[in-house]
Parts: C-alpha cells; structure tokens; sequence
C-alpha cells in the first residue's frame, strides 16, 4: 500500500508526541513492506533550490528523516487561521490534490488537522479514503487542550455553545465557533474511521460528537530501539546501593501546558542532595517561559537539561532515570512517554487528570499528584528521597504496553477495509 500520513508538523523540527507517534508508525509499516509518506507543515523558511517542481507558484521541498520521505509545505501558502480553525486555501488545495494524484497513494491517514485542512480536502478532490487519528482535542477545542479560559477541564463543545460561554476571545463570535465546530464534524465524518489512544478520550469525543463511532487503538512502543537499553544491568539503578541519589526524568516538549515549572519549583523546595533532575525536550513558542525555566535550571545544581534529542535516543536517555515526572496542567490523551518509561520498567509521578492518571491509577506503578499544586508535588518528592524503596514496589506493578507492530496491525487490517471500499 501506498499510505500518506498528514500533520501539522514533524521532525526534525517538532519532536512532540504526535510526531513520535506518526514516526513510529511510519517505520513499522515500512518494515511489513509498505510504502510511507509524510506530509507536514513547515514553520521554518524553506530553500528555494528544493521547490516542488511540479509547481514553482509553492514553496514544497522533499526530505527523507530516518528513512521515511516527508514533503514539506511551507507555512504562508496555508491559511491564517490555520492554527485554531479549519480554513482552507483553495490555490493550495488544488496543487496538493495534483500531487497526491501522482503520488497513486492507496489512502491518507491524518494524525492532526491544524494548519492542515487543505490536505484534507485535496484527499477528498482526490477521492482518496482517509483514516484520522485524533492525538489531543483540537477537533473540539481551539484551545487545542480542552482547558476552558477559567482553567477548568471542559467535558465538551456542545455545539460550540459550552465555546462562546467559557471561551469567547476575539477572533472569534458566537456564529464562527459555531461554524468552526461544523467544519470540525463535517471533517471527521468523512473519515473511514476515527481513532483515540486510550478510552479516557474516547469518552471525551463521544460527547462532543454524539452521532459518531470511535475505535480505541492504543499507541504502539518500539520495543525495538527501547529494549537495547535494559536496565537489568544498569548501574544506576535505584537498587544498586553503590549509589546515594534518585535521578527524577522530564521528558517531552518544554511549554506551559507540560508543567515543567511546577516541578522545578517543587524541587527547590525539597532541598534533599538525594534528588536530581534530568530533563529532555526542546522549548517551543513562549520566549518568556523559556527564559523563566532557563533561570529556574541555573540556579539548583541538581538540574541538568539535555535539550531535544534524536527519538533514537530516548532509551538511552530514560534508562538514566529513575522516576518519570509528568506534571501536566493539561489532560493528556495518552502520553507517549509515559509508555516507553514503562517498558524499562520505569515508574511515574502525573498529574492527577487525563489518561496518565488513569494508567497509573489502574497499574499502581507510580503515584498520582494534585496538578499544579507545588506544595503536594515536593511533598511527594521528600517522601521518595526519605524512602526510594517506593520506586522498586511501583516498579514490580508496571505492565507492558503495546508494540508498535501490534499498533500497525490493527491499522493496516483497517486500511484494507477502505482501500477495497474505494
């Protein structure tokens, strides 16, 4: 099968975790033979020797990023919008509809709408049948994680009226959330199938749009780049009593919603030398959070920031932590790291909301912490410098999550379903 995967963006300029998910994917369902393209947004300039040829009036370059050919689209030539709603630009739409034909791909699978609804609807010109897998709650919220402006969890757009009562800031009005929940309903309509990682967000989206069915699928783990990093043997262990400390690990994107912050304050106040800090992720967007969490990591020596790393990478850095710590202020869908932590038998602090706090909930292989409380956050923190043997009983309860070959199979079998359909 020829299969084109579309989202809002991709490595190696966004490493997130509907980027992660989308690689994964992409390399697994190479390995069973068939062929993989990404179509992605490009924030970034992009060099005019490179242009898509089938057009000089687009600015569209191809590259190839661990094996997997990406054609990239550069952020002007798509709506304004883009980034909250699901506008369209006509001109783009028509030359992406051009190239999809030449590319005789069998099917598109959509792992993310923003910026993206162009390709969406040159799929539909094309007549070509899609699969959408829905990674957060952009289709129901604009605010992408389904925190209302009072900083409370939203059950739902209802039409987008719950929208204009908790959420109305320009642009928009009344009629346009209205109208953006529309667009959002017609899109995942036209879907073969809709598909979420965890019941927790299926339950959110069967409320938000009642009429339609969805499948849970959860996401796959590459066994295979995370397994080489076993840590049977692995001398930093909490066990090995040659040691005195307990490495806390941070691991995704550094933006507000992640709750970086809350850790690190909660940190300094939990002034134990038996704690240290081990974060891994890249800053996106606010300039003024970057500069805070920079300050914060400066002044306790017990933080060492890796920065972005290479998804190669990440056994390697994980097996270097103890206890992931995960203090989101936002519902997670399903929380990719939070699944490869647990294949190296790696236990979790969450925040006490989303898929996480059911994982762990359910498992017993971490603790559950109030979101955003500071104070309840370095409690938790003492009480593990004060008794590290906490880790080894939340560890013996951790279950291994599905592999990402499991995860293609299921895809695959429903990627026949609408390639015989179409």
């Amino acid at each position: 099968m020829r299969i084109v995967f579309v989202l809002h963006q991709f490595y190696p300029e966004f490493s997130g975790g509907t980027e992660h998910v989308a690689l994964n994917l992409a390399r697994s369902l190479q390995r069973a033979g068939h062929y993989v393209h990404v179509l992605a947004c490009a924030m970034r300039p992009l060099p005019s020797k490179r242009r898509w040829r089938i057009t000089r009036e687009i600015d569209i370059i191809h590259e190839v990023y661990h094996g997997v050919p990406i054609t990239w689209i550069a952020r002007k030539h798509l709506p304004a919008m883009g980034d909250i709603a699901f506008d369209v630009a006509p001109a783009t739409v028509n030359k992406l509809s051009i190239w999809m034909r030449a590319q005789r791909f069998d099917l598109m699978h959509l792992f993310h709408a923003m910026r993206m609804s162009s390709a969406v609807l040159a799929a539909q010109q094309c007549k070509l049948p899609y699969v959408a897998t829905v990674t957060d709650f952009f289709f129901g919220c604009y605010r992408v994680n389904s925190i209302n402006m009072q900083g409370n969890f939203c059950t739902g757009p209802q039409e987008g009226q719950v929208c204009e009562r908790d959420c109305l800031t320009p642009p928009w009005t009344g009629s346009s959330l209205l109208n953006r929940y529309q667009q959002s309903q017609a899109l995942l309509q036209a879907a073969g199938e809709r598909v979420v990682p965890s019941e927790y967000v299926a339950q959110y989206f069967r409320n938000a749009f009642p009429a339609m069915s969805w499948r849970v699928i959860p996401h796959g783990i590459d066994f295979l780049n995370l397994l080489p990093a076993s840590r049977k043997d692995d001398a930093s262990c909490v066990e090995d009593k040659s040691r005195d400390f307990i490495v806390l690990g941070y691991l995704g994107s550094i933006i507000q919603p992640k709750g970086l912050h809350i850790l690190l304050q909660a940190l300094a106040r939990t002034p134990s030398p038996r704690l240290r800090l081990r974060i891994v992720g890249g800053f996106y967007g606010d300039p003024v959070y970057k500069r805070d969490i920079v300050r914060m990591i400066e002044a306790d020596p017990r933080v060492q920031w890796e920065g972005q790393v290479d998804p190669t990478l990440i056994a390697s850095e994980l097996k270097q932590m103890d206890l992931l710590c995960l203090p989101s202020l936002m519902p997670e869908t399903f929380s990719l790291a939070l699944h490869e932590a647990a294949v190296l038998q790696i236990p979790a602090l969450v925040s006490d909301l989303g898929a996480q706090e059911h994982y762990v909930t359910q498992h017993q292989s971490g603790r559950v912490i109030a979101r955003g409380d500071i104070f309840a956050w370095s409690q938790a923190l003492q009480e593990i410098a004060s008794d590290p043997q906490q880790i080894s009983a939340w560890r013996a309860n951790i279950r291994m999550p599905y592999r990402v070959e499991e995860e293609a199979f299921f895809y695959e079998s429903l990627y026949r379903q609408f390639i015989k359909l179409s």
